[in-house]
């Protein structure tokens, strides 16, 4: 594999987050604010090196340079102004932590009776309202893609709630699947080390790590969320290379519509979204879900 495709698709599997940056922008000549995209960084260890872009507040003005961070420190490097400093803190998430809104909603998931099938329903839901409006788009063309690009990413977020909603209930839910990953060498979720401390009063304490490890993944990591699913409970999320390549494509596009405003980051070019390719990926979406669905029922959850 090539440098840089090595170095795309290591971009394309790194959460990303806005964030506030201070600069001396050598077009202003003056200290300002300004604004960035950085590689998000966890607790236990995540360190990064990738391409970032810093932008002026006062001018607009761009500069792209590298990032260089981890949990405790951020330095950024201008590639034409190598001698500027640019401030920033880094873009830290904790990987066993999360907050009470999410815990309410999951103890909320774990109380549904199996026949009210919450998850899949709500997906359902959500991919019928994007086909419907799809087919009322405006006839001003701008208009017409600004809401193209809002509904592939909802689509693509109602497909990475149910995927993360699914395997976490039926995680918790099944001992053989939690034994599955928590013994997997290639997932190497249970050689995560801890202080005997951390499991003072806590019941079922692998349990509750390898849910909150989970609650951490990013689900629009479709690799890792194919590998999970795969180990776990024994399902193939797209057994069609196909429909799997046209997801992670829809994957790639609604991070440029929602960090990018519809914006390629390689051509800088916006993404064009016609009807018929719309439609085609909530089709593909919903042969997806239902058969991952059909199979997460043959594995015995509850759902």
């Amino acid at each position: 594999m090539g440098l840089a495709k090595s170095l795309w698709m290591e971009m394309e599997e790194t959460e990303w987050e806005e964030s506030d940056v201070v600069l001396f922008c050598p077009k202003c000549e003056d200290d300002v604010d300004g604004t960035t995209e950085l590689p998000v960084v966890y607790d236990n260890g995540d360190s990064c090196h990738l391409p970032v872009s810093v932008q002026c507040s006062d001018c607009d003005e761009s500069y792209d340079g590298w990032v260089k961070t981890d949990w405790y420190d951020c330095e950024i490097k201008l590639d034409d102004h190598p001698n500027v400093q640019v401030i920033a803190e880094p873009a830290q998430r904790s990987a066993n932590s999360y907050d009470d809104y999410d815990q309410e909603y999951f103890d909320w998931l774990e109380q549904q009776e199996p026949i009210s099938r919450p998850i899949y329903r709500a997906f359902c839901n959500t991919i019928s309202d994007v086909k419907s409006v799809t087919t009322l788009s405006p006839t001003n063309p701008q208009q017409a893609q600004m809401l193209a690009r809002m509904l592939l990413a909802q689509s693509i977020t109602a497909l990475e709630v149910y995927l993360a909603d699914t395997l976490i209930l039926t995680v918790a839910n099944s001992k053989d699947a939690q034994k599955r990953l928590l013994r997997s060498k290639d997932l190497e979720i249970g050689n995560v080390k801890f202080s005997l401390a951390d499991a003072i009063g806590v019941e079922d304490f692998s349990k509750v790590r390898l849910i909150q490890h989970l609650r951490a993944v990013s689900f629009h990591d479709l690799k890792k969320v194919r590998k999970l699913y795969r180990v776990g409970i024994g399902i193939d999320i797209a057994t069609e290379n196909e429909e799997f390549e046209q997801i992670q494509k829809a994957v790639t596009i609604r991070h440029d519509c929602v960090h990018r405003n519809g914006a390629c980051r390689e051509t800088g070019e916006v993404h064009q979204i016609d009807q018929q390719s719309l439609l085609s990926l909530t089709d593909t979406l919903l042969k997806v879900v239902r058969s991952v669905d059909e199979q997460v029922d043959d594995f015995g959850s509850v759902l």
